[in-house]
C-alpha cells in the first residue's frame, strides 16, 4: 500500500511518498516519523484509524483513505484502507 503524510500542499504530501507492506508496516512507519516529537501520542492498532474512506484523488488516482491518529488528527494518506486484523 502506499501512504503519504499529510502536509500544506499536495506536492509536498507527495514527495513524502513511501510503500508499506501492511498495517503493521504503516503503524511502524509512522511511529518512526514522531520518534523526536515526546508528546505525540502514541501509535497503535487503537489509535490509528485508516478506514474512513476519502475518494478518489484525480491528482494521482488513489482511492484515498485518510490516516487519522487519535488526539493529534490527520495524518496522512494511503491508496487503501488498511483495516485491523480480525
Amino acid at each position: 500500500m502506499k501512504f503519504r503524510e499529510h502536509r500544506g500542499g499536495f506536492d509536498e504530501s507527495m514527495a513524502t511518498v513511501v510503500e508499506v507492506a501492511d498495517r503493521a508496516a504503516l503503524l511502524e512507519h509512522m511511529r518512526k516519523l514522531l520518534q523526536s516529537y515526546p508528546s505525540a501520542p502514541p501509535v497503535t492498532d487503537e489509535t490509528v484509524d485508516i478506514v474512513s474512506y476519502y475518494g478518489i484523488d484525480q491528482r494521482n488516482g488513489w482511492d484515498t483513505y485518510i490516516v487519522i491518529l487519535k488526539d493529534y488528527g490527520p495524518f496522512g494518506f494511503t491508496d487503501s484502507p488498511a483495516e485491523k486484523a480480525p
